[in-house]
């Protein structure tokens, strides 16, 4: 691989790319600035944050690099749901695909996203209480949280290791 490419919102992506060009020696570049230090076909791992269920960037990396492997970063959980609706929601077919939590910064989100992010919060709150985590949910939603942890890249490392310059 030549490179990583990523698209990020408010800074979660970014912060995940970041790490993986710090373990991995690889050069880190966002989505809409990297046309001059990659070619078209360029073999590269693709990170990008998730919005209503699209993962951001995507479908534009696709189309300009050969996107070898790819992970999406959300606010919820890590579980076995997610994955096969993201892959299906983007068209992810033949390549390997990742999960990262990144977190939610409601400061650095605009007007209508944190309406939605409260709007989202609300909705969880109405449906009942049920549990710790929606609880931690309600309040990472209305508040905030990072949960970024490099223990969280141990897979794509070993995948991108696999599958070197």
């Amino acid at each position: 691989m030549k490179a990583i490419v990523y698209e990020s919102n408010t800074g979660f992506t970014q912060r995940y790319a970041e790490m993986l060009s710090e373990k991995t020696g690889l050069p880190a570049y966002e989505l809409e600035t990297v046309k001059d230090q990659l070619k078209t076909g360029d073999e590269v791992f693709f990170l990008g944050w998730i919005h209503a269920g699209k993962i951001r960037g995507y479908a534009k990396a696709v189309k300009q690099y050969s996107v070898k492997g790819a992970a999406a970063v959300g606010i919820s959980i890590p579980d076995e749901k997610i994955l096969p609706k993201l892959k299906t929601d983007n068209k992810i077919t033949d390549i390997p695909f990742f999960y990262l939590q990144g977190g939610v910064a409601p400061e650095k989100l605009g007007v209508i996203n944190r309406k939605i992010m409260s709007m989202l919060a609300s909705s969880v709150e109405k449906a009942g209480i049920k549990t710790e985590e929606d609880k931690k949910l309600v309040d990472v939603l209305r508040n905030g949280g990072d949960f970024i942890k490099e223990e969280n890249l141990t897979e794509i490392l070993a995948f991108i290791g696999e599958n070197p310059k």
